[in-house]
């Protein structure tokens, strides 16, 4: 990698370096080793969770270099953590989560279907969160910001309302949902607690696999999920079924079920807290924006990423030279996470995820000048001058279910569904 002053023209409007005395400089190998070794949570609620099912060793080598480059984007005042559920391993989630917070299946090892390590994630990240507090982010986020500037700073400043925060995203019309790739709470938060009880619940009775998740008692009131097309920017419908889709996202639909409730015995308002008490971040220019200037085409990201930047005579910089070039230095500048993922399986023609997975493509993320290289530098070298804003979260029609945290809905007589 070059030196920082042959990157100097590299760097456009609202974006500037960090000094290096805030970076950690240690070798990937070493902050790796760190990552494996068991490390007390202490009092602090710094803490950022993550969790691959078969060890931080699987891990695809472009989710691990995310996962590093998060301990040199944050420093000592953070410690992050990639849990797992390997024998005799250091940071076995078990060494952290009792097992009466996680569901039979999971406990046992009787997760069935395609999707086992994604809800394995769901139903390790909230217990982590009540637990200990801290963010979670999925290991295929890369980080172009640090977590306090963010969202940190407005959790702890006791003139916000904010307790918790994430991303905010309109999958039904009119809904302003949250995604669960980035959660932050501090510990004991009592609506983390109420999503996880639900998402406990979803799973009793043995359940294996998602399959029919939105048939359960608890959630089968929500409207089924699909995907619009048009502020998405998405190119078409999703490949596939709308049930399937919603069955996929079953702990985001624990979400909506206790955002849209409102609990007759204790008091808990779900609208009022999702309103007033959740630092949103808009999840299309905050994680997806990537997403959004391709129309969700991977293929087209992997072209851009592998475009060479090292191109010095002018006239050989070609137009997908400037297009990748735009690209990358607007994500640098203008959002704060870049969140790839696999799923849901088929549902898009292509994902940048999978294309990186593959083990021809295993350092192109990092190939030496290109542009996939150089989003790699500016995430732990360069900082954004802009402030991050609230996406409000708007006074909804939606209807409000009177119920308690786990007592089913049922339509008053009468009343047609």
């Amino acid at each position: 990698m070059a030196g920082r002053d042959s990157r100097l023209a590299g760097i456009s409007p609202g974006l500037v370096y960090i000094p290096e005395s805030r970076i950690d400089l240690r070798s990937d190998d070493d902050i790796a080793a760190q990552l494996k070794t068991f490390k007390e949570v202490t009092s602090s609620d710094k803490n950022v969770w993550a969790f691959w099912n078969t060890g931080f060793d699987s891990m695809h080598p472009w989710t691990q270099r995310n996962v590093i480059n998060w301990v040199r984007r944050l420093g000592p005042s953070w410690t992050v953590r990639v849990l797992d559920k390997v024998h005799g391993s250091d940071v076995n989630i078990s060494k952290f989560v009792p097992a009466k917070y996680l569901p039979e299946a999971f406990n046992v090892g009787s997760m069935t279907g395609p999707n086992i390590g994604p809800h394995s994630g769901d139903m390790v990240r909230l217990p982590l969160l009540y637990i200990y507090g801290g963010v979670w982010m999925d290991v295929g986020m890369m980080l172009f910001r640090h977590l306090d500037d963010i969202c940190w700073n407005a959790i702890e400043d006791p003139l916000n309302p904010y307790e918790m925060a994430g991303m905010s995203i309109e999958i039904n019309p009119g809904a302003t949902n949250m995604l669960n790739g980035f959660i932050a709470a501090k510990r004991g938060n009592g609506f983390i607690k109420r999503w996880h009880d639900i998402y406990m619940e979803v799973w009793k009775n043995g359940r294996t696999e998602q399959t029919g998740l939105h048939r359960h008692p608890l959630l089968n009131h929500l409207p089924i999920l699909y995907a619009p097309t048009n502020h998405l920017n998405l190119p078409g419908a999703l490949k596939i079924g709308p049930e399937d889709f919603t069955d996929y996202l079953g702990h985001f639909q624990c979400f909506e079920r206790l955002r849209k409730l409102v609990d007759h015995i204790d008091g808990f308002d779900g609208p009022k807290y999702h309103r007033e008490n959740i630092f949103m971040l808009p999840a299309m220019t905050e994680t997806w924006k990537f997403q959004l200037l391709t129309a969700w085409n991977g293929k087209r990201q992997f072209e851009l990423l592998s475009t060479k930047k090292d191109v010095e005579d002018d006239s050989e910089k070609t137009e997908l030279y400037h297009e990748a070039n735009d690209f990358v230095l607007d994500l640098l500048a203008n959002t704060s996470t870049m969140k790839l993922s696999h799923g849901p399986p088929g549902a898009l023609d292509s994902f940048l995820a999978d294309i990186w997975d593959h083990k021809d493509n295993h350092d192109k993320d990092i190939e030496p000048g290109t542009f996939a290289a150089f989003l790699r530098y500016g995430s732990i070298h360069f900082d954004q001058t802009r402030i991050v804003h609230p996406a409000p979260v708007p006074s909804s029609s939606e209807k409000t279910f009177n119920i308690a945290v786990l007592q089913p809905y049922r339509e008053p007589e009468g009343v047609l569904t």
